[in-house]
């Protein structure tokens, strides 16, 4: 009787302690900065935010509305679902993580496909190849 109460014991405790381990240490470090490189509102809720790790296409769903190009994001732009994101001087939302890319040209191809935006409608956002 000793042997089944000490494992099913050890499995509580070791449990536990995943538990916690797993509450304590979260994600890493999800605050990234990063700039709104492309945006198409009013007719578009997705955007491009390009941080040091590439290009992230993001959906607006609440909050701050005034930002565009240019405009500077704080927030988990790398974890997947919805995230409350800080827009420098204007404010908070909530945007939807989506997808992320590791290029210009790639960000520019998932942007106008979200957008439905023709291949001759110009992307004219600050976004550049990291160096």
């Amino acid at each position: 009787m000793t042997k089944p109460l000490l494992a099913v014991t050890l499995w509580c405790v070791a449990f536990f302690l995943a538990i916690v381990g797993l509450i304590t240490s979260g994600p890493g470090n999800p605050r990234f900065t990063g700039t709104v490189v492309f945006d198409f509102k009013p007719f578009c809720q997705s955007f491009v935010v390009q941080t040091d790790k590439g290009f992230v296409l993001l959906e607006w769903e609440d909050g701050t509305l005034f930002f565009g190009e240019g405009d500077s994001i704080l927030g988990p732009l790398h974890t997947n679902g919805l995230q409350s994101l800080k827009v420098e001087g204007r404010g908070v939302m909530t945007a939807r993580f989506e997808t992320w890319v590791p290029d210009l040209a790639a960000a520019q191809q998932v942007f106008r496909e979200r957008c439905r935006l023709a291949p001759s409608t110009p992307l004219a956002g600050p976004a550049r190849e990291p160096n």
